[in-house]
């Protein structure tokens, strides 16, 4: 018996610009496991500027900071989600999973029959 049909879908949360994505959602996942932006990008083979970039881009455009830094020292540097910033996370995480769940009913439903 075949799989059934998915959907494969990237998710970004838009206005005028993006506001919030799966590439920065990775990225704080990544600062949640980590706790630091750079150790996050380099696991996404990034460059620290370009995580830094994203991250900035979208608490300008959110309205709000999604991560305090933490600056180096003796024990170095690092960065923590802020509380808005784990709810943006868990907010579009949880968004995602449903809209992945739609999605595949719809191709369930518009390709059965069809595609087996």
């Amino acid at each position: 018996m075949e799989q059934p049909v998915r959907v494969r879908a990237s998710l970004r949360i838009v206005r005028e610009d993006k506001l919030f994505g799966p590439g920065v959602a990775q990225l704080l996942e990544g600062v949640e496991q980590l706790g630091s932006l750079r150790r996050s990008a380099a696991r996404m083979e990034m460059s620290y500027n370009k995580a830094w970039s994203v991250v900035h881009g979208c608490e300008e455009q959110l309205g709000f900071a999604l991560l305090e830094r933490r600056i180096g020292g003796a024990g170095g540097g690092g960065a923590v989600l802020t509380a808005r910033g784990k709810e943006m996370l868990t907010r579009y995480r949880a968004f995602e999973r449903e809209a992945h769940r739609t999605l595949d009913e719809m191709a369930a439903r518009h390709f059965a029959g069809f595609l087996e």
